[in-house]
């Protein structure tokens, strides 16, 4: 497929955005994603909402990612069937895009298949105990259908793969930042003991709580894998403290321009503040950085001009950390 890829990319350019359509929806399927996660991936695939009706129940899906109200589809727009009594359309005013009608066919095949899959598979239930869009009945049934034992959870957010060890409810979710593995720990579990060792296996662990939590742990632990690092692989929510809180509120907004300045920053300078603010020290920091200390000293005076703050100090080190994290979470 990939080799095919390539040469359809220089051939034809238009055909290989098909192509890539195709293979994207086939990896949502292999991954047994949810109904809402396969919405989420339609429309940020094509920039546009995108919306099913399944029955009675009618699901839509901004292209940032976000769910909205339900609303019948309008006439103007393009749309699919997609099982019995069930249609899927794009929300596109004006002419359709290019792949809209395969992005639309895919999804409704897809669709069909998750319909097909959800009375035997356990990670339709999954995605809905953690969604913040899902009813109370959809998350008690989803629930109920995990058979959790009583007591307090969190979720963990990772690489699609490895998968973890069977007896750990899991499931593979579309976020607006990608493919993301979601699974279900009971509070006292620890997390290293629910994968077999992995060299390279990044993990954001959600805050504990109740069965009715879980949507809150979920959204904790995708903030929490995106600021893991070669360093820190695997991150607690809990950790951050407060800072989960500035996260979690600035994550939709635009970038605090504490974080736009680092920002333009180029790598070298970015490393010497982490090692200033790290090390407190700049002495420390040369040597960590196996540079000169005038030479650190020197840089130092000027990135504190261009930041506007000193990172040495306790309130400059604070928005330093601050702004890095948005940074992060930005990128």
């Amino acid at each position: 497929m990939q080799d095919l890829l390539g040469r359809l990319t220089a051939l034809d350019p238009d055909a290989s955005e098909t192509l890539k359509v195709v293979t994207y929806f086939d990896a949502l399927v292999a991954r047994s994603v949810g109904v809402e996660s396969m919405l989420r991936g339609a429309a940020v695939l094509s920039g546009a909402t995108v919306g099913q009706r399944d029955g009675r129940q009618i699901m839509r899906v901004r292209a940032d990612g976000v769910r909205v109200d339900p609303a019948d589809p309008d006439d103007g727009w393009m749309l699919r069937d997609s099982g019995r009594d069930a249609v899927a359309w794009i929300e596109r005013e004006g002419e359709p895009h290019t792949n809209d009608a395969m992005i639309l066919e895919r999804l409704a095949l897809a669709l069909g298949i998750i319909r097909a899959r959800r009375s035997v598979g356990p990670e339709s239930a999954v995605e809905l105990a953690i969604s913040s869009y899902a009813g109370p009945d959809e998350r008690a049934a989803a629930q109920s259908r995990l058979r959790l034992p009583p007591g307090r959870f969190r979720v963990v957010a990772s690489l699609l793969d490895p998968a973890p060890r069977a007896q750990h409810p899991s499931a593979v979710v579309a976020t607006r930042h990608g493919l993301t593995r979601a699974t279900i720990l009971a509070e006292g579990e620890a997390v290293e003991d629910a994968w077999d060792e992995t060299p390279d296996r990044r993990c954001g662990v959600g805050t504990s709580g109740t069965e009715a939590h879980l949507p809150e742990s979920w959204s904790a632990a995708l903030i929490a894998v995106r600021l893991t690092s070669a360093e820190e692989p695997t991150l607690a929510a809990a950790d951050l403290g407060a800072m989960l809180l500035i996260a979690e509120t600035a994550d939709s907004g635009p970038l605090h321009p504490d974080a736009a300045v680092l920002a333009r920053l180029d790598p070298r300078s970015l490393e010497l503040l982490d090692a200033v603010t790290d090390e407190q020290s700049v002495r420390a920091a040369a040597v960590r950085l196996g540079r000169h200390h005038s030479s650190v000293q020197d840089r130092l005076t000027a990135l504190t001009e261009t930041l506007g703050y000193d990172p040495r100090t306790s309130r400059g080190h604070a928005r330093f950390v601050l702004a890095r994290m948005l940074l992060r979470l930005a990128s």
